[in-house]
């Protein structure tokens, strides 16, 4: 099931911090989870993150590489 956006979200994240990135692309939180999965079958990706950095978080719900962009936006 697509989602809402296609380009991907980029998501500022801090060294020690608990991310719980959208994996299904229908959050309205640019990346973050917001419980829109529920029904989807996809779940959110929980990570902490040992230093800051920039991710892309995709935006259509149909990566490879999930919660990740790898570019199937381009596709769609």
């Amino acid at each position: 099931m697509p989602g809402i956006q296609k380009a991907p979200f980029v998501v500022e994240v801090k060294a020690g911090e608990k991310a719980v990135l959208c994996a299904c692309g229908m959050s309205k939180l640019e990346g973050r989870c917001d419980g829109a999965h529920k029904g989807t079958g996809k779940k959110p990706h929980v990570e902490t993150f040992t230093e800051d950095k920039s991710l892309y978080i995709c935006g259509c719900g149909e990566s490879k590489n999930s919660p990740y962009c790898d570019g199937t936006h381009q596709s769609l």
